[in-house]
């Protein structure tokens, strides 16, 4: 029950970090750029650091720009990054347990002893014949949209952690760019991890909390 709990404040918890912690680059004073790195946003008329790109959707240029995220209606930038990671795991976590519940109230209570019933057609064929209950098949159709869930969670969390990793946006990976070149190392990838998460990375995956520092890299750092 804690466990669940737990979980359940960490999924929230996260989603509303990803909302309310943009990314959005403020507008800066004068007309001429702070660095030679920084470029000019044409729709924003602003001044914007390395690594930022205007959102057509947001209608903001987004600091380090990921992608932007239907589900949470934000762009996935600086700020927010490490906690859509935290959430897309945190939903891979609770969405996975949830389709163990379904399936086991499935097996204990509407089972015959077989796994046909757990085929979302033939459930309802034995619903329509009288053989498998309503709730059953309900059950059964809860348990197909965990696993579909629980698949797409852990597919984008792992493409991030990826990205990550490599030092990359989701941005820059399609558009070719590779912000920190180098060798492939771990110490070159806890420095990129370190850059998203913080020093204190860890405590991002148990604690959906906005106050851990995030490091980024010296370049970016520079401009800021």
């Amino acid at each position: 029950m804690y466990a669940l709990v737990f979980y359940v404040l960490q999924i929230f918890g996260n989603f509303l970090l990803v909302w309310h912690c943009n990314s959005f680059c403020d507008r800066i004073s004068g007309d001429t750029l702070p660095g030679s790195d920084w470029k000019h946003c044409v729709d924003c008329q602003i001044s914007v650091p390395p690594r930022s790109h205007h959102c057509p959707l947001c209608r903001h240029c987004v600091a380090v720009r990921d992608h932007h995220c239907f589900f949470t209606a934000s762009c996935v930038g600086h700020d927010n990054r490490r906690h859509f990671i935290a959430f897309c795991i945190d939903c891979a976590i609770g969405t996975v347990y949830a389709a163990q519940v379904s399936f086991n109230y499935v097996s204990s209570f509407h089972g015959d002893g077989g796994y046909a019933y757990f085929i979302l057609p033939v459930a309802v064929v034995r619903w329509i014949l009288g053989w498998q209950s309503g709730s059953s098949v309900l059950s059964v159709c809860f348990t197909y949209i965990c696993v579909t869930l629980f698949l797409g969670s852990i597919a984008v969390a792992v493409w991030e952690l990826f990205l990550v990793m490599r030092g990359q946006t989701v941005y820059e990976y399609y558009n070719g760019k590779l912000w920190n070149s180098g060798s492939f190392t771990p110490k070159t990838v806890m420095r990129n991890i370190r850059a998203v998460f913080g020093p204190y990375w860890p405590v991002v995956f148990l604690c959906p909390w906005p106050i851990f520092p995030i490091y980024g890299d010296s370049s970016y750092l520079k401009s800021i």
